[in-house]
């Protein structure tokens, strides 16, 4: 990103924090400290970043995304992450939540195209181009304007994702809009257990509704996300503890609640998921 887009952005954020905007699917992040590798979930959006650098963790995979590389999360994924910033070069992002509709009517007039199947993971960084670089520089310029952002935000964002949606590594963003894809059916899956997350989910179950059976389930869960469907229902499961926690919950109500039926269990997953027992969750 040129300097041009960072001073338009500067104009947006002064202080450190996470800020709305007049586009509602647009937040903007900014923070001048180094914050060390720790666990997050990233929900189905596009982070561009204007200014210093971020890595991302996803099991054995590594992204570096920074003012060159955007990221792409399509689906709702448990994430490690680090930041590197200081007060001289502030970590500067716009967050840009993924518009299902824009998405299926942009996959649609696309057509059909092969894309490139190197690229099995969810996640996926790619470069910024200069069609990009200018997209972004005028959604900056749009956002500082209530009436700009209300006529024209949704066409910049629909040329936005088009972009995004043509890149080299968008397979599985492009096919999870094609129902018929696995990409589409995992995407699905992945719903589900968000919303089900408190339940008891078996794998013969998952893999039934949504059609496949459940060595290919098993299989291609594990490829679009490094994690097994259980692996995954486990982290989803801890990160809504601690958001729990954080609300005053009690340690075995916060076990219960999100589907445990032993607190001890939760205790030792949740010490060797988050680095601390859940009483400490304050100081995390």
């Amino acid at each position: 990103m040129n300097n041009k887009i960072l001073n338009e952005a500067n104009k947006l954020i002064k202080e450190d924090g996470l800020y709305n905007t007049f586009i509602n699917d647009i937040k903007l992040y900014k923070i001048q400290s180094f914050c060390p590798r720790g666990p997050l979930i990233y929900d189905v959006c596009l982070v561009l970043v204007l200014q210093g650098t971020k890595i991302g963790y996803l099991k054995n995979n590594t992204f570096t995304y920074n003012n060159k590389k955007y990221l792409v999360v399509p689906t709702t994924l448990p994430f490690e992450c680090e930041t590197i910033a200081s007060k001289q070069e502030p970590y500067i992002c716009m967050l840009i939540s993924i518009n299902k509709e824009l998405m299926y009517e942009i996959i649609d007039l696309i057509g059909n195209q092969k894309k490139n199947k190197k690229y099995e993971l969810a996640v996926f960084s790619d470069d910024v181009t200069l069609e990009i670089e200018d997209i972004t520089y005028r959604l900056l310029k749009t956002l500082q304007n209530k009436q700009d952002s209300e006529i024209l935000g949704t066409n910049l964002l629909k040329e936005l994702f088009y972009r995004v949606a043509k890149s080299k590594n968008a397979c599985f963003l492009y096919n999870m809009f094609l129902n018929d894809k696995n990409e589409a059916k995992i995407a699905r899956s992945i719903r589900y257990i968000h919303k089900n997350y408190n339940e008891k989910l078996d794998l013969n179950n998952l893999a039934k509704k949504v059609d496949m059976s459940i060595s290919s389930y098993h299989n291609y869960f594990k490829k679009s996300t490094s994690y097994t469907p259980l692996q995954y229902i486990k982290n989803i499961r801890l990160n809504k503890a601690k958001e729990l926690l954080l609300k005053n919950y009690q340690v075995n109500d916060c076990a219960y609640e999100i589907g445990y039926e032993s607190v001890s269990q939760f205790s030792r997953d949740f010490k060797s998921y988050f680095g601390k027992p859940p009483k400490e969750i304050k100081s995390l």
